[in-house]
């Protein structure tokens, strides 16, 4: 009989593709979705490297579960490797589309005192697919935006499966300022509808940015509630696609220019709390360009 040991939720030291946050286009910093759109013609493409490990879960009451935290030796482990494409593209001045498309490489592994296992899939996962529309002008920006998530391109039956096979749509309310000397400020508030066996979800984001000659930073809290209440354990195949799940993420970004409207990108996200899901960190690599 194994005995889990508990911890509580606490964000690490250091504080990330998506995926995918606002920034702020009157200080020059490369545009990423948030409440302003690209100007007509205008496109944004970022390509991410990322790597998310998880040797821990929460709980349906929110506690942290390492089951083999005192066996130095023994380990249930999650790895997600993916490499992702968001876009970006202006129809008009105010209407833009915008969608990711991910590629992921995932495994379970599990050493304990009798036996060691490990499973894994890599195939394209969830795909989204949305439109954003302006509302307001500068000094306050307001936008909505549409999204549809959509599992067409992989197999929801496989035994460590990469999504959970089912369609959400998603209504979005944004909003962003400029505060002036290269800083900005956004918030986004969102309900998730999910068809079928999933919870629907309440989503917030809040964004702090700065930028100053080549270099640019930003900051991002991204908060999931799950509207229905939460009850069972963690998938094992993949503990990120559980139906029902609350999850709080910070995230800290790094970026230079290194060229005309190129960029290169670190971001790392810390996993503060959650409810049914794993308990992780995830390191991303980007480039990006506008043009």
């Amino acid at each position: 009989m194994l005995i889990h040991s508990v911890r509580a939720p606490i964000g690490r030291a250091v504080c990330r593709l998506a995926v995918l946050t606002a920034v702020f286009v009157a200080v020059g910093v490369p545009l990423q979705a948030g409440a302003w759109t690209p100007d007509k013609g205008k496109t944004y493409l970022k390509f991410s490297a990322n790597l998310f490990k998880s040797d821990a879960n929460f709980n349906a009451a929110g506690d942290s579960i390492d089951p083999f935290e005192d066996f130095p030796d023994q380990y249930a482990k999650f790895r997600d490797e993916n490499l992702s494409l968001y876009f970006e593209h202006g129809l008009t001045s105010k209407l833009a589309v915008f969608g990711s498309f991910t590629h992921k490489d995932i495994e379970q592994s599990l050493k304990n005192a009798f036996f060691e296992i490990s499973a894994g899939n890599k195939d394209f996962t969830d795909f989204e697919l949305g439109v954003r529309y302006q509302l307001t002008e500068g000094p306050n920006v307001w936008a909505v935006a549409f999204t549809a998530k959509l599992p067409y391109l992989y197999d929801e039956d496989d035994d460590i499966p990469l999504g959970n096979g089912q369609e959400d749509y998603e209504v979005r309310g944004l909003y962003g300022r400029g505060l002036g000397k290269g800083f900005y400020a956004g918030a986004e508030l969102a309900y998730r509808f999910r068809t079928e066996d999933p919870s629907d979800e309440v989503r917030f984001l809040g964004e702090f940015g700065w930028r100053y000659k080549r270099f640019y930073a930003r900051t991002k809290l991204d908060v999931i509630r799950a509207v229905d209440d939460i009850d069972g354990g963690t998938n094992f195949g993949n503990p990120l696609i559980n139906p029902s799940f609350d999850l709080t993420r910070v995230e800290l970004t790094a970026g230079v220019s290194i060229h005309k409207n190129w960029f290169l990108e670190y971001t790392f996200t810390d996993t503060l709390d959650g409810k049914n899901t794993a308990d992780g960190f995830n390191n991303q690599w980007a480039l990006v360009v506008s043009f």
